[in-house]
């Protein structure tokens, strides 16, 4: 529970035992509203003043459960806001502060909007990538579990301009959109492609209906997680042993695999050549997994005989050096 939230609910607590007690007094003692309120609050507040009115056997034994649960409830309220107080004016601005200086200094970094389930999972899967990466959120509750979880927060919400200009849009490389609700997902999505055309947006849909708006909205890419799921299940089913290879593949010792696409130079070597002349698993160590042409037609396993020319894109599998070597071949 947030700070603000216990802060609340002590307030609220401490409110039902200051009436609780003036109703008491006014039931046991026949004193009046007014006399009963200002004796119940100096009890809780403890100055010492004398007893307004004089207290029978049950009035003495109210004010002994009012010191004991009110005064405690007083003092738990009182610290609270002392916590508050000293973290927004010394702490909680200066934190802020000094994230945002760190964020201003970041390049090609990747924004996620939202840190609910989705949204926290996908920032330790960049993370775990050593992918700079920047957390827009505005509930409380997750802003502080992003906070905990060593994110760098920029606290406002990802409809907003300006909030995306804080999580520094104009440098990024990518934004995800993996809010709660589609609708936010959709002006997410119309305002980062507003700020940036040729930014990466990816986004999470909920409704299948979402999926055609989000594409309409400029979304490059567009996933459901209870559609990925439903494939996940019927993979299991169907295909138990081959799902297995791909979890060793995902969270086992290849890991380190990366698949990246390459778009063929003019000056490529690779340029004008059949894929089996291309040689590429021996110039590199990659393998090519698909050939995109520049209409955005993707051949998945293409031929030997498949022609590369230039403005084709190779989506290739490797390690990291293995990639970076076909990303020099095949830009020239």
């Amino acid at each position: 529970m947030t700070r603000e939230r216990r802060l609340a609910a002590s307030l609220a607590i401490l409110s039902l035992i200051t009436i609780g007690g003036a109703v008491g007094y006014t039931v046991l003692e026949g004193a009046t509203f007014g006399d009963a309120l200002y004796m119940t609050v100096l009890t809780i507040s403890t100055v010492g003043f004398q007893e307004v009115f004089p207290l029978s056997a049950a009035g003495r034994i109210l004010t002994t459960g009012i010191i004991v649960v009110g005064v405690g409830a007083a003092l738990y309220t009182a610290g609270t806001a002392l916590e508050m107080g000293l973290e927004r004016f010394l702490g909680g601005d200066q934190r802020r502060r000094r994230m945002q200086r760190e964020i201003d200094r970041l390049d090609q970094h990747v924004i996620v909007a939202g840190f609910g389930r989705v949204g926290s999972h996908t920032w330790a899967t960049l993370q775990a990538e050593e992918i700079p990466t920047v957390v827009i959120e505005c509930d409380p509750d997750a802003v502080q579990a992003a906070h905990d979880a060593g994110a760098q927060v920029v606290e406002g919400d990802a409809t907003r301009n300006e909030a995306l200009e804080a999580a520094g849009i104009g440098r990024a490389r990518a934004l995800i959109a993996c809010v709660r609700e589609d609708s936010d997902n959709l002006v997410i999505v119309l305002s980062a492609k507003s700020r940036r055309t040729d930014l990466a947006v990816i986004s999470r849909a909920n409704e299948v209906e979402s999926r055609d708006k989000l594409r309409l909205a400029g979304a490059d890419r567009i996933v459901s997680p209870q559609l990925v799921g439903a494939h996940r299940l019927a993979a299991l089913a169907a295909e138990p042993r081959l799902d297995e290879f791909v979890d060793v593949i995902l969270h086992g010792k290849l890991t380190e695999l990366r698949i990246e696409g390459f778009e063929v130079g003019e000056g490529s070597t690779l340029s004008g050549k059949l894929l089996r002349d291309a040689d590429i698993r021996n110039l590199s160590g990659a393998q090519v997994l698909a050939l995109e042409t520049p209409d955005g037609d993707i051949v998945v396993n293409p031929e030997p005989g498949a022609m590369i020319r230039p403005g084709h894109t190779l989506i290739a599998i490797g390690s990291s050096d293995q990639v970076e070597r076909l990303r020099t071949v095949a830009q020239g």
